[in-house]
């Protein structure tokens, strides 16, 4: 059996941002989080995601941001307060959820890969909250011209909905229907019904609909490309890093191994919101592409 690299953490190229920048900064959030719109965002983004993209975002300064996943819109609003001067796209297939609507941003329900991106300024970025096939996104993203891109669904293996980068670098592959051996009837990622023979039917819960649904081989080919093709691979570190994962097991090097936390612990009530939700953390990426030519 061939040995994979599940339990490396793995990062290349010059982030444009050191540690010590990003810890000047969870004060200023911290406040900024407090007026936040929409206070129960189950199914979208907490506070380690929510700093981390805010964070992001506000460095690379991009002229142009495309969100795809809006959910309840609480990523619109943070992405207008990282960015004010941005232009702002919002797609997401299903509108019809959003509690905050910006008088700012240019929504479609078209999905990402079937909008026009032919007149695209250097400066444009992309974040990725929509459970999609990743490896499948960055080729799009090439293809269309951006080289900025923020992926927030970076499951690790065995977890989660979608084919991650994360997923890609351990070269484990994918299987959409097995993601979870214990499914848990818990309304977010899989929901499990029981059938009449007692066995547990599992379902997915996609806040947008798979394109692809289909098993990814594990394999080592995607792994070699992205290498390739990519300039910067960053895991954003969590604030805090807990015990146990939002999956209930033991956070381990072996499954989860992740960039060292920046808080290890604290007694500011600042601090506080970023400690009750630090299980919400999935190892939220960073990627620049190569220019071509």
């Amino acid at each position: 059996m061939r040995e994979n690299n599940s339990g490396k953490i793995v990062e290349f190229g010059p982030v444009p941002w050191s540690r010590p920048e990003i810890l000047e900064c969870l004060e200023e959030f911290s406040r900024l989080y407090e007026e936040r719109p929409i206070r129960d965002n189950r199914g979208g983004m907490k506070a380690p995601h929510m700093f981390a993209v805010w964070f992001m975002v506000r460095q690379l300064s991009p002229d142009i941001i495309v969100e795809s996943g809006v959910w309840k819109g609480q990523s619109t609003w943070l992405l207008e307060k990282a960015c004010p001067k941005a232009e702002l796209f919002s797609i997401d297939l299903n509108l019809k959820t959003r509690e905050y609507v910006s008088n700012r941003a240019i929504y479609s329900d078209k999905d990402f890969s079937e909008q026009d991106w032919s007149d695209l300024p250097d400066q444009s970025l992309v974040f990725f909250d929509d459970h999609q096939n990743a490896y499948r996104r960055l080729q799009q993203c090439s293809w269309f011209g951006f080289r900025h891109i923020i992926f927030e669904d970076n499951y690790p293996i065995t977890k989660g909905d979608c084919y991650s980068l994360k997923k890609v670098f351990s070269e484990v592959g994918f299987d959409p229907f097995g993601s979870n051996k214990e499914p848990k009837d818990d309304g977010y990622l899989f929901k499990g019904r029981r059938r009449s023979d007692g066995s547990i039917e599992v379902t997915p819960l996609t806040l947008t609909p798979q394109y692809e649904s289909k098993i990814i081989a594990p394999n080592v080919c995607d792994a070699k490309m992205l290498r390739k093709r990519l300039e910067v691979y960053h895991e954003f570190p969590p604030v805090f890093k807990c015990d146990k994962t939002r999956w209930e097991d033991d956070w381990s090097d072996a499954l989860y191994p992740t960039p060292k936390p920046l808080i290890e612990r604290s007694t500011l009530a600042t601090h506080d919101i970023f400690l009750e939700e630090a299980i919400y953390y999935t190892w939220i990426c960073y990627v620049r592409l190569k220019s071509i030519g």
